[in-house]
């Protein structure tokens, strides 16, 4: 048995079944749904709730209303023209709000347990013009990637009403003349389920008759197997599980990875983070994938690993050059890592500590049994339970950091690692046992050992596929998108996410650890040009060598 993930802290694609996120559907399933028609006469000041509905609050849920992990989803969206306030809450009060989370509050029913209780919402509350800045400011180079810093640390939004708002700026430059940045609880739902509702919500620009378009899972045909290659299968199964388990409960209890000059603190979700993203194409992620017979992860996680790297490397170099004695925790990671290298030994010509560092990322993997985007119909009617929330596990995805002097090595390194991950149930594993646990104590000790191993790792990575198309909400064209998932107790966290055939890769860091997340971002994207060459030269040889055969 086998199965695929999505690196994700807020969103992934599931776990049964060979799939990657890069396949496009080539039949829309969504051709046959209507939207539902806005209106233009009624005022959008407030949406009756209809009758009270309880609904109970995910496990995953619980933990992230927990005070260690209150942590909240962002995503900005680009628009090409200035957005119409008036016109943009009468949509949003017709499509997002009637999403039955949206307006709901977290209340405790008579047995003490979380639920949801649907609530009216006064749409006014939620949705804020910011006027505050100057033409010249809002001009300015990375204003959006500030912008969106200060709300990743604004104070928590008031429990008393559903927790989300959106924040509308006119007048930016550059691809986007306006923004509209919404932010949402966790609790509300993972990327899969938000971004299901985002495309409920939206239409096709070039059919505004029509929903978005989607990456679809590519179905593995069905073939005999062996019986011996099948007991084989089930036996790698049962044996990367319990490795996988067994170093989940090894991180909670003293397994941690190394203190290097990325790693985060206690207390580390309420420092000030820096935002910033590049553009890069996912037709060369294709092609790096293909030359390595991979996944779009498999290239994400080898950007990742090679940019890492280099910036590890730079940072250590300038630490040593400026400070020889390295003082305070540099030194002492120096030291800890220099004494376990032979000294005569070929140092692959870079600092030897580096690719001794134990770094790892910590990544949430959909546990739904029908994994992708949700029934956009069954959205705008509030969904499934079992199916609309948190339904995530954990998994634990170490970088690959030994110096290759081949650019796809590093592709290679991580396919490696994930290939082990597919056939593993370490992520439903840990989705049933914090459930279990969640049910004999409450939310407070699994979210205590979920904060636990959160920092016993280094960062976050999310992989977030989105529409093939260009789309419209309230009829102005989307240009761009990008998300983030905000007071997560770890120093660096990466996101992707794809739109257009284009994806934003995006890096936010804590300032006091990573205070130059953009140079970060230039390494992971100057190391995806470096697999791709790499990948065209090497396709390019073996057009050669097969044209030279007889």
């Amino acid at each position: 048995m086998a199965s695929s993930w999505l690196l994700s802290v807020s969103c992934t694609e599931g776990c049964k079944g060979e799939r990657t996120a890069d396949v496009m559907d080539s039949n829309d399933p969504y051709l046959g749904l209507r939207l539902r028609k806005i209106s233009t006469t009624e005022k959008a000041t407030t949406l009756p709730a209809g009758e009270l509905e309880e609904e109970p609050v995910t496990p995953a849920g619980r933990v992230f209303m927990q005070p260690d992990l209150n942590c909240y989803i962002i995503c900005t969206l680009g628009f090409q023209d200035p957005i119409n306030v008036v016109a943009f809450k009468r949509t949003l009060s017709e499509t997002l709000v009637n999403h039955k989370r949206f307006h709901s509050v977290l209340k405790k029913n008579r047995r003490g347990r979380d639920i949801w209780v649907q609530v009216e919402v006064n749409i006014d509350d939620h949705v804020s013009e910011i006027n505050e800045f100057t033409e010249s400011e809002k001009t300015a180079p990375q204003f959006i990637q500030n912008y969106v810093s200060d709300v990743e640390h604004a104070s928590p939004l008031d429990s008393s009403r559903p927790l989300w708002h959106c924040y509308i700026i006119n007048g930016t430059s550059g691809i986007a003349a306006s923004y509209m940045v919404i932010r949402v609880h966790h609790a509300f739902g993972d990327g899969t389920s938000l971004m299901s509702l985002l495309l409920a919500c939206t239409r096709r620009l070039d059919s505004p008759g029509q929903l978005p378009s989607i990456p679809a899972a590519s179905k593995k045909r069905k073939e005999k197997v062996p019986l011996f290659r099948w007991f084989f299968s089930c036996i790698l199964l049962v044996w990367n599980t319990v490795v996988g388990v067994l170093l989940f409960l090894s991180t909670i209890l003293w397994f941690r990875d190394s203190d290097s000059i990325i790693k985060g603190y206690d207390g580390v979700e309420n420092a000030k983070k820096k935002i910033v993203y590049s553009v890069i194409d996912i037709n060369d992620m294709r092609v790096v994938k293909d030359a390595v017979n991979g996944t779009v992860n498999d290239v994400l996680m080898g950007m990742v690993a090679a940019g890492l790297h280099k910036y590890v490397e730079g940072r250590y170099r300038q630490s040593i050059d400026s400070n020889p004695d390295a003082q305070g925790r540099l030194e002492s990671e120096i030291r800890t890592h220099m004494k376990h290298m032979d000294a005569n030994s070929p140092t692959k010509k870079t600092p030897p500590q580096v690719s001794t560092l134990r770094i790892r990322a910590c990544a949430l993997v959909n546990t739904r049994g029908s994994p992708g985007l949700q029934e956009l119909a069954s959205m705008l009617k509030g969904g499934s339970q079992m199916r609309w929330g948190n339904n995530v596990g954990y998994v634990l995805f170490p970088i690959p950091l030994n110096h290759h002097h081949e650019p796809l090595g590093y592709v290679r390194a991580a396919k490696k690692i994930s290939d082990k991950k597919k056939a593993s149930l370490e992520a439903y594993f840990t989705y049933w046992a914090a459930s279990l646990l969640m049910y004999i104590t409450g939310a407070k000790l699994p979210a205590m050992l979920t904060r636990r191993v959160i920092l016993q790792t280094t960062l976050a990575i999310s992989n977030m596929p989105g529409p093939t198309e260009p789309i419209t909400f309230s009829g102005n064209p989307i240009v761009q998108m990008f998300p983030a998932v905000t007071r997560i107790p770890q120093g660096v966290s990466v996101f992707l996410q794809s739109y257009m055939g284009k994806a934003s890769l995006v890096v936010m860091s804590a300032e006091d650890i990573v205070p130059d997340p953009e140079v970060l971002c230039e390494y992971c994207v100057a190391s995806l040009q470096e697999m791709l060459e790499s990948a065209v030269a090497k396709r390019s040889e073996s057009s050669n060598a097969s044209s030279k055969r007889p």
